[in-house]
């Protein structure tokens, strides 16, 4: 195994230009066309949280009317300590396990600080801010340490900082900015972990991974076989199986406490979220197209399904506890598969394209949402030029990092789980269905952006031939 080398003065310059590159994006985005961190930016690229029209309209929770799925959770987390809500196809707030708990729970907690925060939009959308610069941070010791390269790291630290999907998501309530922070954070300790015998990383490694799927629950998979991967590469180390074993354990510890809560609530195992068949049945049914439904479209199909009236079948479903409502579901995903072979296939690969471009790509071409109320917050400049580098900046990225994927072939020992990024986080969505906008890829762009920082060194600098081969390189920035 090759050696890294020791974290020098130059190293620690391009760590602290990377972490002020990225935090001053994205302050200078929050302060110009967010006001300042008060509102939502005039971009979005993930799907905001849903609207309650279920409640009274004059509701109100965290000064948002109507009120949100989000907002209901974090009200309910902060006034009654219990996390309920809304839940698809029910027709009364319930204690839920829908939705993966870590982003409300983290804004609750905000909610309940002992100094004022409040609005707490505009502090999440700081906080953001900082954890995008830690992002940025996280990747570029990654690369150091899995390239042997501060070019290749600061060329990844860089490309974050810029990375115009992640600047325009800091301004955005949604878990896209906690969720690709996490996976930085989980990259760079897995591959510690897995080369240097760090005992102590292996255990964090395992909580972070835990973190992840209880702020995402479709990373659950990715989760769990990354901790699995660490324990298969800690036999190479010395005492491997302590390592293993602290992983595992660092994952069951993070995870153990919202499973017993779940098994408390709905008397079944639910490790993360019960909406397993939901979102199966939502990208295989009749009108599946790779993105999400709304809840009338899920009753009417399965109303046709199953041959039964709408109105009754919302009904009966309402009627029954959650857990059940939802596995009731798993019986006519199958069906639907058996009776559409072609069309399961051909929904995977919609869901795949919905996955990398956002499912409004198939519709009208955009990668993107605006308020078009909110346009005239962008400076001119950006006005004039932010379609370009939006398709520029996926463009490139799916190029590049697939490209440098296939060149780290060298460097697949050193890289792990780099890997299992591309391969696990989006299983889930292409298995079942993607979101309108870019929000389930946000977290696999960090892996995009360190393997074109690979490429880019390979193809332009003159250690690309050393970088090619699997070699260890200190290449000069």
């Amino acid at each position: 195994m090759l050696e890294t080398g020791r974290f020098g003065t130059r190293d620690l310059l391009a760590l602290l230009m990377v972490l002020a590159v990225a935090a001053g994006t994205r302050a200078w985005y929050l302060h110009t066309c967010a006001d300042n961190g008060q509102l939502p930016g005039p971009l979005l690229v993930q799907e905001p949280s849903p609207v309650l029209s279920d409640l009274p309209a004059d509701t109100e929770m965290r000064g948002h009317t109507p009120p949100t799925e989000l907002d209901s959770l974090v009200h309910n987390l902060k006034e009654h300590r219990w996390f309920g809500g809304l839940a698809p196809l029910a027709n009364t707030e319930e204690p839920t396990a829908h939705l993966a708990p870590g982003y409300a729970a983290l804004l609750a907690l905000l909610e309940l600080a002992p100094i004022d925060l409040s609005p707490i939009d505009r502090t999440m959308r700081w906080i953001q801010c900082g954890l995008g610069a830690l992002t940025a941070g996280f990747y570029f010791l990654f690369c150091r340490r899995a390239f042997r390269s501060l070019l290749v790291a600061a060329l990844a630290g860089l490309l974050c900082a810029f990375h115009p999907f992640w600047i325009v998501n800091t301004a955005e309530i949604g878990d896209g900015v906690l969720a690709a922070f996490l996976v930085s954070v989980s990259v760079f300790l897995g591959g510690r972990a897995s080369h240097s015998g760090a005992p102590f990383s292996s255990y964090l490694f395992g909580l972070c991974l835990a973190a992840l799927a209880l702020v995402r629950a479709a990373l659950l998979p990715f989760a769990v076989v990354s901790a699995l991967c660490l324990a298969l590469c800690s036999r190479s180390i010395r005492r491997g199986w302590l390592h293993a074993l602290l992983a595992v354990l660092g994952l069951a510890s993070g995870l153990a406490p919202w499973s017993f809560r779940n098994y408390q609530r709905f008397h079944q195992v639910v490790p993360i979220a019960d909406t397993t068949f939901l979102h199966l049945w939502m990208g295989n049914n009749s009108l599946s197209d790779g993105g999400p439904q709304d809840e009338k479209t899920v009753i009417a199909t399965l109303a046709e399904a199953r041959g039964e009236e709408p109105k009754e079948l919302s009904e009966s479903l309402a009627q029954l506890s959650q857990k059940e409502r939802y596995d009731r579901l798993a019986e006519e995903v199958v069906r639907q598969v058996q009776r559409d072979p072609a069309g399961a296939f051909r929904h995977r690969l919609e869901a795949g394209v919905a996955f990398f471009f956002g499912g409004q790509w198939l519709k009208d071409r955009l990668l993107w949402r605006t308020d078009e109320s909110r346009l005239g917050d962008m400076p001119d400049w950006l006005a004039g030029s932010y379609q370009a580098i939006f398709y520029g900046a996926l463009l490139g990225v799916l190029i590049l990092g697939v490209l440098g994927w296939r060149w780290t072939y060298g460097w697949r020992h050193e890289t792990l789980p780099s890997s299992l990024v591309l391969m696990w986080i989006p299983l889930p969505y292409i298995l079942s269905h993607a979101e309108s906008l870019s929000g389930p890829r946000l977290p696999v762009d960090g892996m995009l952006l360190c393997y074109s920082a690979f490429a880019l060194a390979s193809m332009f600098t003159p250690a690309g031939r050393a970088l090619l081969r699997g070699e260890a390189s200190r290449t000069e920035i």
